[in-house]
């Protein structure tokens, strides 16, 4: 009788240890917030020859005057990567502007089209049960 007593006690302990973490990660998926940098996008432009440290420092300069770029620009070697609002000015229109401005030997960095279509989040597969499962409960609480 004790036996199963026990055994009883640690499977509806087990039983509710489940349930307490599946009661706090449906909170936690329908208290996320949504995301507010959605239309932030990155862009890279490759130049022909390296830079010294005067020619990056005058490359950032330039990107920052251009309306809709970020903070954030690398420069390694000879290229370019800037994160960019795409609702302001998409990496076409930006890398107009940073060729106009100087004399430059560079190209846009284009995805090949066989990455370009590709879905951006490895985790979420939007036919996965994960995806599912996170927008029945978004949709129950949004």
């Amino acid at each position: 009788m004790k036996v199963t007593k026990k055994i009883r006690v640690i499977v509806l302990s087990i039983l509710g240890f489940f349930l307490l973490m599946f009661v706090i990660l449906v909170y936690h998926i329908a208290t996320a917030k949504p995301v507010e940098n959605a239309t932030i996008q990155v862009s890279r432009i490759d130049f022909d020859k390296p830079f010294d440290s005067i020619a990056a420092l005058d490359i950032k300069e330039k990107l920052h005057r251009i309306p809709g770029v970020k903070s954030e620009i690398i420069v390694k070697r000879n290229v370019v990567v800037y994160f960019h609002d795409n609702q302001i000015a998409d990496s076409k229109k930006i890398y107009d502007q940073l060729m106009t401005t100087g004399n430059y030997k560079a190209q846009r960095f284009l995805l090949p089209a066989n990455l370009a279509n590709k879905q951006v989040c490895p985790v979420m597969k939007k036919d996965g049960a994960r995806y599912k499962f996170t927008k029945f409960v978004q949709g129950i609480f949004h």
